[in-house]
């Protein structure tokens, strides 16, 4: 075993993050993260990949990729740009035309001058009607405005004028008491963080019967959501800009793993949820929600 890999299997137990866990949040085969560890690249597809995957294994763990690369660099193999295939492939660079073609591009200059001469008469079309509305008499402006005026004041109006009021009316003899009572918000939940063991925290949702998590990822984050029971709601990774929402009113405990906390935001019951643990000090962290009904 290495030093680089003692380094990064040190983190991830520190962590306790298993080797399942890792290849489900890296999406890199079980075999290549052990040969990261023990130093193994050989089994690995190429000087690039080694590179690739010490990084996504450094993000993972919470290490800094170039921080370990610049300490490591005399065991980590150099990547080098690929040999370019001698062969490749031949294109054409001329294409015959077809007589249909030929047909279509002599008529091109014929179709051009027609739509041309449409929007000069569009345009004269326009100006014409612009000047017969400057010159129609004010005596004939003055008969339309008459028109809406006594359209305002027709039978419609005024029964619809009537009603509002009639309305406007009933609502002020509502009681005072009960319309605070439909303004007034439900008072909110409460959440409190009873205990923080490594990267597992505990936390109490109570003064509330309505249990709702929403899951919004900024990034590319494995995502788990769980009960007690053995039942999972989700299992994958969440992608940018992808929300899921969980109703876990019928729930009593709920267990939620998020692989890689600064790229995705929580909301309970509607309201921004902070990490019980600071997401650059902990980027993989376990939360188990225990819902205490009002």
């Amino acid at each position: 075993m290495t030093e680089l890999g003692k380094r990064l299997k040190e983190a991830r137990e520190a962590k306790n993050i298993s080797l399942d866990e890792l290849q489900e949040m890296t999406k890199i085969q079980k075999r290549y993260l052990i040969g990261i560890e023990e130093g193994n690249y050989a089994i690995m597809p190429g000087n690039f990949y080694v590179r690739a995957f010490i990084r996504q294994y450094a993000e993972a763990v919470g290490l800094d990729p170039d921080e370990i690369f610049e300490q490591y660099k005399q065991d980590i193999p150099q990547s080098y740009d690929e040999e370019i295939p001698q062969q490749l492939s031949r294109v054409k660079t001329r294409q015959q035309i077809s007589p249909n073609s030929t047909k279509w591009l002599d008529l091109l200059p014929k179709l051009l001058i027609a739509a041309g001469i449409v929007g000069i008469a569009v345009v004269i079309w326009l100006f014409l009607q612009q000047n017969n509305a400057e010159d129609k008499p004010q005596n004939q402006i003055a008969g339309e405005t008459t028109e809406v005026e006594r359209s305002k004041n027709s039978p419609l109006e005024k029964a619809k004028k009537e009603e509002k009021e009639k309305k406007q009316e009933a609502e002020d003899k509502q009681p005072k008491a009960e319309k605070e009572t439909e303004k007034s918000p439900s008072s909110a939940a409460t959440l409190t963080v009873v205990e923080t063991r490594g990267n597992l925290s505990t936390i109490e949702l109570t003064n509330t019967n309505e249990f709702v998590i929403e899951l919004t990822s900024k990034g590319n984050s494995w995502v788990e959501v769980y009960n007690t029971k053995g039942h999972s709601f989700f299992k994958g990774n969440l992608t940018n800009g992808q929300t899921q929402t969980f109703d876990l009113s019928a729930e009593a405990e709920v267990f939620v793993k998020i692989g890689r906390t600064l790229d995705v935001d929580i909301k309970v019951n509607g309201q921004p949820f902070t990490y019980p643990m600071d997401p650059k000090d902990e980027v993989y962290q376990k939360m188990k929600f225990i819902f205490k009904k009002s």
